[in-house]
């Protein structure tokens, strides 16, 4: 089994490369590069939001487990949102490569019909949850900062990307 570092220099390895080769077979699906690449953007602005909460985790006390619990939560939480923000860009980046129109179209129709919408709904949930988390604990400044980090990266911009493909997808299928 593959550690949990081997995965992430993995895809890191694939997201290069789709991000690499993305341009020139994306257009042909009806969405342009600057998609694919708002993506990938999105992504790593969530994990280095996750990897700046791990981080934080790691300077904790080791006697202080309520504050280790809830750096943990906000870290879970993130690496979730950026694992389906993941899932998006992997089909995204198939439906961009399939030689057959009827194929592709049926992944942009599945990506249109339940993943974009559940992966928004997945994203504000995951807002919410780190929301939730910083009100549990007002005096932690930190926490207060990562929800407002949460609803800015998750939410402003997360929700609305997935929205705007979305509604590209729409329109090609239209």
């Amino acid at each position: 089994m593959f550690s949990r570092v081997a995965v992430r220099s993995i895809c890191r390895m694939m997201l290069g490369l789709m991000l690499a080769v993305a341009p020139l077979r994306a257009s042909a699906a009806g969405l342009d590069d600057a998609d694919t690449a708002r993506l990938a953007g999105m992504i790593e602005t969530v994990k280095t939001f996750e990897e700046d909460v791990r981080s934080a985790l790691h300077d904790l006390p080791e006697g202080d487990a309520e504050q280790i619990e809830a750096y943990s939560y906000v870290e879970l939480n993130l690496e979730t949102a950026h694992e389906r923000l993941n899932a998006v860009f992997m089909l995204l980046a198939v439906s961009s490569y399939v030689e057959s129109a009827s194929d592709r179209l049926l992944i942009l129709d599945l990506m249109h019909a339940q993943l974009l919408p559940q992966s928004k709904n997945y994203l504000a949930e995951k807002m919410d949850a780190i929301a939730s988390m910083a009100a549990a604990h007002p005096a932690n400044q930190a926490l207060a900062g990562y929800a407002a980090r949460a609803a800015g990266t998750l939410g402003e911009r997360g929700i609305r990307l997935l929205d705007e493909l979305d509604h590209k997808i729409g329109d090609i299928l239209r």
